[in-house]
């Protein structure tokens, strides 16, 4: 569990699924996620089990975002094909509650989930992809020090159009020189067990 001043990364539960369905199956969230197709309650669940496998394999680490206050999950977040040997990891996010969108509370949880890729897992690259018009998470990423690394032509089919999928990295020290431990927003986080 990952505590900072607004939300908490915590681990996902299988009750979690009905909480995170009312949002996700909405055209306006999916909309900006690869995975556009309606997702049923049982897959959803058998998702968040298989969560549990990777992170214990060491594959993948997925949290909930948990709103401080009010207690509330209102989004997702990962590090997902970890590679060991490679130190590199790609991050997904998703704030599918539409109630707290522009609020900061994704910036928090990226930091917060970056704190953990680079001084937890010791991970050296964390990378993500983004469709093109996703203008608010791409100005997301820009702010917490995400480059932008290049452009996956067409990769996605979405209301009768294709859309390319722009790819955007950063690096251990971009990270750390951003973030430095003492008094950083990464300092003012709590790492739970």
């Amino acid at each position: 569990m990952l505590k900072g001043k607004h939300v908490t990364l915590r681990g996902l539960e299988v009750e979690d699924a009905t909480e995170i369905l009312r949002h996700f199956n909405h055209l306006e969230v999916r909309r900006f996620l690869a995975t556009s197709h309606y997702i049923a309650k049982e897959e959803e669940e058998q998702w968040i089990r298989s969560t549990w496998e990777a992170r214990r394999k060491g594959e993948a680490y997925i949290f909930g975002i948990e709103l401080n206050d009010p207690k509330q999950l209102i989004g997702s977040c990962g590090l997902d094909a970890v590679s060991a040997i490679h130190r590199a990891t790609e991050l997904g996010i998703a704030v599918w509650n539409k109630q707290y969108w522009g609020k900061g509370l994704g910036t928090e949880a990226l930091i917060l989930l970056l704190h953990y890729g680079f001084n937890i897992l010791n991970l050296h690259s964390v990378y993500l992809t983004v469709i093109e018009d996703n203008v608010r998470a791409q100005r997301t990423y820009l702010k917490v020090g995400f480059l932008p690394a290049g452009r996956h032509r067409h990769a996605i089919y979405q209301d009768g159009t294709y859309k390319d999928l722009l790819l955007m990295d950063i690096l251990a020290d971009e990270y750390r020189q951003r973030y430095p431990l003492p008094g950083s927003v990464a300092a003012k986080m709590t790492v739970l067990p």
